[in-house]
């Protein structure tokens, strides 16, 4: 006989309910965090033992909650934040306080304290999965704490999944980092087992992200906005190219005040950041959107780490455009970026270091001070991007590969001349692609052109001549005319028209052509990048100064100054005021 369908018991639904919200104490502390927010607090302090799996407590200086509401808290279904329908079409507030709490005490024993006013008492609530609710009253300033006692005890299933003290304190060390990202203007502390793990002051972005990353990460803050998107408001700041991860864990999005995840916006940011650090490297970036509450819904992630925005395309373009433009002005200061990051997983790509400063003598002999700036303002380093490259002086080069030039501020920059040259002729390239697309008249398409001595046949798999063959107007408009010879072999009668691309264009033409076969969306970028590699200056090419002023002269019209197309630096900059700190002038 088949199993009989019936109802189940209402603690198996609680329990149920709890799995979809609860997961791990770092679930819990992101539900007591809204909460305290939405409360209005401006303190929030996280104690946990064991990493969360004994004790995580929540105290906080909000608005609290009203004592005869208190015995509502634990209810399923029970909230303060939604009375009807049509609120869940503009939720405001971060959580649904009642509903969380409530989930949690289906799978742990929770006692909140909580003061509403400023009589100095508070009301004590204490339940669990098997206690009935307790009442009592405790001295207490206004706000509340809540704490979370052996979360799981009585479901050993999922309790058995949760990793070690020291991950799972590391997981909620993420949760709050976020946060405290997402709401600077809030004092956050994090305690685990005595062991203080994260104390911001409060005082704004910069303050905080100086003490979660180091202030090496918070003087190399470039930031964004506000930008105007619609009806959103786009904030933000990233780190200059000088410090990236090989995880995605320090890119932060914050919609309407809460971190989560949206992967079209997700993909945005690493799209306007991916061209300009090297694969499989990431920034540290958070990005704020602030839009009309009935543009976002936030109710199709139990756990609400996850939400849907109406508009999402508009916004992840002026996401993308405006981390790649912010990021790609920014050079790398080899003098202002020291002090070691392996701790917060951050690396530093700059070769050269100088010895840490040591201790200034009250007498000095034989020298004076000079007279260099002593503005110790962290935008009075960075180099005057704005200004003419074509005005910078050539000094000389080194070792055939490197070009060292003085900007008319005084400061020295080093210049990449592979990477420089490469990356003047990929937005070339991409200048062309752009007047095709524009329909634009080329009637500069034959000077675009080089024609082969000999052509070049090329022969293709059956899926890479499928997928070319549709790519053949845009490879020609680029300069590249390659047609159809019979089954999988083409033939390639001309190149781009590109310094350097006499020396070895019939190898060249063949490694394009399987290049604009490749199985991808973006197959003509990496043409681009690939012909822009092949073609431009060699490293351990002699370069006269005239064209090493030239090379620099060039460098006016690209839009991005400081990385190659493949993400790599190109330029490295020493300030006048780095130089005078490193040498104690």
């Amino acid at each position: 006989m088949p199993e009989r369908i019936a109802p189940l018991a209402r603690e198996v639904v609680e329990r149920i309910a709890a799995g979809e919200v609860i997961e791990r104490p770092a679930s819990v502390v992101r539900e007591l965090i809204d909460n305290a927010l939405d409360a209005g607090a401006t303190t929030i302090r996280i104690d946990l033992h064991e990493g969360g799996l004994r004790l995580i407590r929540a105290v906080d200086d909000g608005e609290g909650i009203l004592a005869d509401d208190l015995p509502l808290a634990l209810k399923p279904h029970a909230t303060s934040k939604v009375h009807s329908l049509d609120d869940l079409a503009r939720v405001a507030t971060l959580g649904f306080r009642g509903e969380a709490l409530a989930s949690v005490a289906a799978v742990a024993e929770v006692e909140i304290t909580s003061a509403s006013d400023e009589s100095g008492l508070a009301c004590v609530l204490r339940a669990g999965p098997d206690m009935p609710p307790q009442m009592a009253e405790t001295p207490r300033n206004r706000g509340t704490t809540v704490a979370v006692r052996d979360l799981f005890a009585l479901v050993p299933a999922r309790r058995a999944l949760l990793r070690s003290a020291r991950v799972e304190a590391g997981r909620v060390l993420a949760v709050v980092r976020a946060y405290a990202l997402a709401h600077p203007e809030t004092r956050f502390t994090l305690v685990n087992d005595g062991v203080v793990l994260l104390h911001t002051s409060g005082s704004g972005l910069k303050e905080a992200i100086a003490a979660i990353y180091g202030s090496d990460v918070a003087r190399a803050l470039l930031s964004f906005g506000p930008l105007e998107a619609g009806d959103a408001m786009i904030t933000g700041a990233v780190a200059s190219r000088a410090f990236h991860s090989a995880q995605r864990d320090h890119v932060v999005l914050v919609v309407n005040g809460r971190p989560v995840a949206n992967r079209a916006v997700l993909a945005a940011l690493e799209a306007g950041y991916r061209p300009l650090l090297r694969k499989g490297r990431h920034p540290m970036l958070i990005a704020s959107l602030a839009l009309p509450a009935e543009q976002v819904d936030a109710n199709i992630h139990p756990a609400k780490l996850e939400v849907l925005l109406r508009y999402e395309q508009p916004l992840s373009a002026a996401l993308r455009q405006a981390v790649h433009a912010t990021l790609g002005q920014a050079p790398l200061n080899a003098l202002d970026n020291g002090g070691s990051l392996v701790s917060s997983g951050f690396v530093r790509p700059v070769p050269l270091h100088f010895p840490a400063r040591r201790a200034r003598r009250m007498t000095r002999l034989g020298e004076r001070r000079q007279s260099y700036t002593s503005d110790t303002d962290d935008d009075a380093d960075r180099p005057a991007l704005d200004a003419d490259p074509g005005a910078w002086e050539p000094l000389a080069q080194f070792d055939e590969t490197l070009i060292l030039a003085r900007t008319p501020g005084g400061h020295l920059v080093f210049v990449d001349q592979h990477r420089a040259h490469e990356r003047i002729l990929y937005e070339r390239l991409l200048q062309r692609r752009g007047d095709l697309r524009a329909g634009a008249d080329t009637p500069e398409s034959g000077d675009a052109a080089q024609m082969l001595l000999q052509p070049v046949l090329v022969e293709l798999s059956p899926l890479q001549a499928r997928q070319l063959e549709p790519r053949l107007d845009e490879l020609r408009a680029l300069g590249l005319d390659c047609t159809p010879f019979g089954g999988t072999v083409f033939l390639v009668r001309a190149v781009p028209h590109l310094p350097g691309m006499a020396q070895d264009a019939a190898a060249i033409a063949a490694s394009l052509t399987e290049d604009a076969a490749t199985d991808s969306n973006d197959w003509l970028d990496v043409v681009c990048v690939s012909l822009a590699c092949r073609t431009a200056i060699r490293r351990g090419q002699a370069l006269t100064p005239e064209e090493q002023r030239a090379l620099l002269a060039d460098l006016r019209v690209v839009s991005v100054m400081t990385s190659c197309p493949h993400g790599s630096p190109l330029l490295l900059h020493y300030s006048r005021a780095g130089l005078a700190r490193a040498f104690e002038w």
